[in-house]
């Protein structure tokens, strides 16, 4: 007899997953209802979130792309070439050359008035000026082959990559064009023709972009400084641009953005949705346990019913955040939208919590009083 009764109380998974999921189509839930207010509230949550990453991401490109990132110590054949060069090989160095003045000052004769000036540069200054295709080498050189022109001097002699041009010295190739900040405090290399040569001996310059910024690059980059001890004063060092500020903290912006509390919130309001959506069922679930259903079948139950509300509340919410992420966005897609699955990961799972929460915690006791109330 006590088997019996114990066979009787124990329900089978497949019952409780049957009974959840005829309680979703039938509307018993109030799946539908309870989708499109977390869908909307969380939804809403995570894509201001994507929205300020994507704004931060495009204010490190602007400090980036303005030449605030990039730090010259100038100080006429004073300049240790190897040096320079060579702090392009340390973490969270992007690109680090030397330039000096040509000793010969060839014409384009294509536009002989030009004034294009020409400057040498150590093959690191690649990295600087955002070359990607400049830095091949000659055949035996270690040193990129060609020229690189700023993007004013090529649309003045009218060349693209590629392109040989005739000059006083000779033909030279076009190997790369680059863009120059258009308000950098030094103009040597706005309007010019760079040609890459060995890292050897003395520069006029050093130029370094570090990514993300950090303190000790000032430090590296005067250590290169390689003239008259007693003349260090004499040489000059700062930012390319100032328009931007002085530093730029990634992380620190990233704390303290106004919607990094969304996920928290979100879960927050997951918790009260789902448990209130529960709530109202209370007299449905006293009446099951006043029939000797068991608790944990009630509470699978709902735990059940709930999961389908948290995937659909997810499945909307995914391709409003992806094409937030995607729009205007200068970096990789996943930081941002990662950002925003978080918060509406928070809030479904909140719903889920919430609601089992309020089953587990319903009273057999209280039946007639729910009746009451209801």
């Amino acid at each position: 007899m006590t088997d019996d009764v114990a066979r009787t109380r124990r329900m089978r998974a497949s019952s409780v997953a049957s009974e959840a999921w005829r309680n979703v189509l039938t509307g018993t839930t109030r799946a539908v209802t309870l989708t499109i207010l977390a869908a909307g509230a969380c939804g809403a949550l995570a894509a201001a979130d994507v929205a300020a990453i994507v704004d931060l991401s495009e204010q490190a490109t602007q400090f980036r792309e303005s030449g605030a990132a990039v730090h010259v110590l100038s100080s006429p054949a004073a300049v240790s070439g190897p040096r320079c060069d060579a702090l392009g090989s340390l973490p969270g160095v992007l690109g680090a050359g030397a330039t000096r003045q040509s000793a010969e000052q060839p014409t384009f004769l294509a536009a002989p008035r030009s004034g294009i000036a020409t400057v040498e540069a150590t093959v690191g200054l690649a990295g600087v000026l955002g070359i990607v295709d400049g830095t091949k080498t000659a055949s035996g050189t270690g040193v990129a082959a060609g020229v690189w022109l700023s993007d004013s001097a090529a649309q003045t002699v009218g060349a693209d990559v590629g392109t040989t041009l005739p000059t006083s010295a000779g033909p030279a190739r076009v190997a790369a064009r680059y863009v120059y900040p258009s308000d950098a405090s030094d103009r040597s290399l706005a309007y010019s023709a760079v040609t890459p040569v060995p890292a050897s001996g003395l520069f006029d310059a050093c130029w370094v972009l570090a990514w993300p910024p950090s303190p000790t690059v000032d430090t590296l980059v005067r250590a290169t400084y390689a003239g008259d001890p007693d003349d260090r004063s004499s040489a000059t060092f700062g930012q390319l641009s100032t328009r931007l500020g002085e530093a730029f903290d990634g992380p620190a912006l990233f704390a303290s953005r106004t919607t990094a509390p969304a996920a928290p919130v979100a879960g927050v309001i997951g918790l009260m949705l789902g448990g209130g959506a529960v709530w109202l069922r209370r007299l449905e679930l006293a009446a099951a346990l006043h029939a000797r259903v068991p608790r944990r079948a009630i509470v699978a139950q709902v735990g059940l019913e709930l999961l389908v509300v948290m995937f659909a509340t997810v499945l909307v919410t995914l391709p409003v955040t992806f094409l937030l992420a995607r729009h205007g966005n200068p970096d990789g897609l996943w930081p941002a939208w990662s950002a925003g699955l978080r918060v509406t990961s928070a809030g479904a799972v909140g719903v889920l919590v919430g609601g089992v929460l309020v089953a587990a915690t319903t009273s057999e006791a209280r039946l007639f009083r729910y009746f009451k109330d209801r």
